[in-house]
């Protein structure tokens, strides 16, 4: 299979789990904020964000390795002997460092996290031994996921995504299964749901480890790989850096849920936790595109070829971007509609906090290729220094508005606002490492995409004129939007070779009668 046809087969692939997440996910939220109730649902979000200290080593470490597998995989493009070695190399390296540390980040973070959920986090005394179980839960999937990180990477890097989103649809369908019978089953769910959630997480990463060893030659441990200090020092030089960028993040994400819950207690963390799980949805959208393009980004770099390299880094930005307004666009337009018929009596500040983690949302996607090609060249940094450094400043500055009176708006505010340094930090580093300049990207990317939003959502909005809220008038606004959103994307949006490119596979896929001559 060709590159062209791999990128298009893993795009369509993760397109279609994330549409299938996020219908699913509209129902699975709601069912889950009802069978749990608002203040299991709060509870829910802010104990298992605990184990963020372990989730983001995971994320951070799964991310350098992908790097260095997909970089081989350019390499073998060129010299097919010595990239298949390095890859081997970096497997054995990885099977090391991906046992090794989650257990030591068990031993040394399930003590600090029981202790948070017994005496420092905000939780009725009742509901505090639920918890605690909460907690232990958590702590299994999230070392479960860090030992077969070297597993699931190399399908990342070898491209075999469309694969791993058959685990996604099963498990995604059963969540709902479950979270239905929760619904017409009153009770305790707490405790129950995340055991559930837990095998839900660990069943599949057994038998994505076992396919691995299965399909790639490159996936068998050997100790004596193991004994390189020059790949270690370079693993560990740039998973370095980008465990600083991502203590960042896991300061601003979860450093802010707890921030919310010392100062406005469980209902509002229901109320962030369901802004969150809007943000999500729409990011699953992007991120099945970004996913798609991220390992081919990096194979390109290690083949050489940086001019391919930072095409598909621009359209990766441009393609997110679209596909996350494809969704926030028209849920924009009839949120609180939308928000009062999901969950029939949300959780207070709901509304606004969703309208801020769009924005949160929206200011990461714009530049998320800068940001691949940039870890792609290996030259992070300082890249992950000024991410790092703007991260750590989220908590302290919401921090200072909430000390001073401010409603928990503010918290949302210092997000999206971190968010919007951090497009413009990606931007500056791209043009400087990676070549790829400003003035494109904002006449190829955000000129074209905001002419297209600008329109489509001052004709969605005539439907408020004449219609009352309703569920018609969500159907009518999402209709009118996307009928004209959709085609400014294909000819505002796009550019010749993007359109003649998607013609071109759309075409190869029809019966040969309704080709075209010569195709």
């Amino acid at each position: 299979m060709t590159e062209n046809k791999r990128i298009i087969l893993n795009t369509a692939a993760t397109y279609g789990r994330s549409v299938y997440a996020l219908v699913c996910g509209l129902f699975s939220g709601r069912w889950a904020l009802m069978a749990l109730g608002q203040t299991d649902y709060g509870l829910m979000g802010v104990v298992g964000g605990l184990t963020a200290f372990i989730a983001f080593f995971n994320s951070w470490l799964s991310y350098s390795i992908s790097r260095f597998y997909a970089y081989s995989v350019g390499m073998a493009k060129t010299r097919p002997a010595e990239g298949l070695e390095e890859c081997r190399r970096w497997f054995s390296i990885a099977v090391l460092i991906h046992t090794a540390v989650p257990c030591a980040l068990i031993v040394v973070g399930y003590p600090l996290g029981m202790w948070a959920v017994r005496e420092w986090l905000t939780i009725p005394p009742d509901r505090v031994e639920a918890c605690e179980w909460v907690f232990r839960f958590v702590c299994v999937s999230c070392f479960v996921g860090m030992v077969n990180v070297p597993y699931t990477a190399m399908y990342t890097a070898k491209q075999y995504i469309a694969e791993l989103t058959v685990y996604s649809f099963a498990t995604t369908t059963l969540n709902v299964c479950v979270l239905w019978f929760m619904v017409s089953h009153p009770g305790d769910w707490l405790v129950r749901y995340a055991l559930w959630t837990c095998l839900l997480s660990v069943i599949p990463q057994v038998i994505i480890c076992l396919r691995a060893r299965a399909i790639f030659p490159e996936c068998r441990f050997r100790l004596g790989y193991c004994r390189s200090r020059r790949h270690f020092r370079q693993l560990c030089d740039f998973a370095g850096w980008q465990l600083f960028g991502a203590l960042g993040w896991l300061a601003r994400a979860q450093g802010v849920m707890l921030l919310v819950n010392k100062f406005f207690g469980p209902r509002v963390n229901a109320a962030m936790t369901v802004a969150g799980s809007v943000n999500g949805h729409a990011n699953t959208l992007s991120s099945a595109m970004i996913g798609a393009f991220t390992p081919a980004i990096t194979t390109e770099c290690g083949a050489g070829d940086e001019t391919r390299m930072r095409r598909l880094a621009e359209r990766s930005s441009k393609f997110g971007l679209t596909l996350s307004l494809l969704f926030l666009l028209p849920l924009a337009l009839e949120l609180r509609e939308v928000v009062t018929l999901w969950l029939k009596e949300p959780p207070p500040f709901t509304v606004g906090l969703c309208y801020l983690m769009m924005t949160d949302l929206l200011c990461n996607t714009a530049t998320t290729g800068q940001g691949t090609a940039i870890t792609a060249k290996g030259r992070i940094a300082a890249f992950q220094l000024a991410l790092g450094l703007t991260c750590f400043l989220a908590l302290p500055l919401a921090w200072v508005f909430v000390a001073n009176g401010c409603n928990v708006y503010a918290v949302g505010g210092s997000v999206a606002f971190i968010s919007a340094v951090h497009m413009g930090v990606r931007l500056w580093f791209a043009r400087r490492l990676a070549g790829m300049s400003i003035r494109k990207w904002a006449f190829r990317v955000v000129f074209p995409v905001g002419v297209a939003t600008a329109a489509a959502g001052a004709v969605g909005a005539l439907p408020h004129l004449f219609m009352a809220p309703s569920i018609w008038r969500v159907g009518v606004t999402t209709l009118v939007a996307e009928a004209v959103f959709l085609p400014l994307l294909w000819g505002v949006v796009f550019d010749a070779e993007e359109r003649a490119f998607v013609l071109t596979r759309v075409q190869a896929r029809l019966p040969g009668r309704f080709r075209k001559p010569g195709k």
